[in-house]
């Protein structure tokens, strides 16, 4: 019934962020709790400001708090074996990573793991016109090459569990990959930096060019045309030169 009420009212909604959340608080009503909960904990504070949102695929409910704190809980299952797992992975990367990553802690909060994490702050790709990324492309894929260099090539031995197996070593266009990289990246407008890497928590020691297909597939449907060729032709020149470094270091 909450599905049909949810698609009747939905259908009269043009926009899609809001049309997802509204469906999903109609399908989840958990998810008024989950606000009320951030209202208890915040009800001393001087000032408080909480927005809402969902995650992709609306398997998440987010709170944020006055632009600082940010509050990932689960709707589909209790949540804990994708926060464990996730808070693993950015521990160790948050000091390997050549851009920021949120800090992240776990709360436990009644049957569920809520993921609170550091707000983030700047803009989304996908908040920027085409045209105006256009002028700092080359910046932004020489950011996004070094940083799937340097996450890649590493071999964090907390983590090593997680790989297909132990000894797999990293290599070209494989290793440890954030892997969803087309707009999980926040940006400085004045400066076009990377400021935050955010959503960790399908990282995972693979081959990358399945989700770069489809990181292509995204950037060219919403105008961001050419980013992977930059971003491949800089990744390419980074690994390569390093590479040849390493074996005229060994000889």
């Amino acid at each position: 019934m909450r599905h049909f009420l949810s698609n009747i009212v939905c259908a009269f909604i043009a926009k899609k962020s809001l049309r997802d959340k509204i469906r999903t608080m109609i399908r989840f009503p958990q998810t008024h709790e989950y606000v009320r909960y951030i209202r208890d904990i915040s009800r001393n504070m001087k000032k408080r400001k909480i927005t809402t949102t969902v995650g992709y695929g609306c398997k998440n409910f987010i709170v944020i708090l006055n632009d600082e704190r940010v509050f990932k809980f689960p709707l589909l299952n209790d949540g804990k074996e994708t926060a464990l797992r996730e808070k693993r992975i950015t521990d160790v990367f948050y000091d390997i990573s050549p851009i920021k990553i949120p800090k992240m802690k776990i709360i436990q909060y009644k049957n569920i793991y809520i993921r609170e994490y550091e707000f983030a702050k700047g803009t989304l790709l996908t908040d920027i016109k085409p045209s105006v990324i256009g002028a700092h492309q080359t910046h932004i894929a020489k950011q996004l090459a070094n940083f799937l260099y340097v996450i890649g090539k590493s071999d964090p031995q907390e983590i090593r569990d997680l790989k297909p197996t132990p000894d797999a070593k990293p290599g070209f266009l494989y290793g440890w990959f954030q892997h969803d990289i087309w707009q999980n990246f926040m940006l400085d407008t004045k400066t076009f930096d990377i400021t935050f890497f955010i959503d960790w928590d399908q990282t995972a020691f693979e081959d990358f060019k399945p989700a770069l297909v489809t990181c292509s597939h995204n950037w060219d449907k919403f105008g961001y045309r050419g980013i992977i060729v930059d971003v491949m032709a800089e990744y390419a020149n980074i690994y390569f030169n390093n590479e040849k470094s390493s074996s005229v270091n060994q000889k």
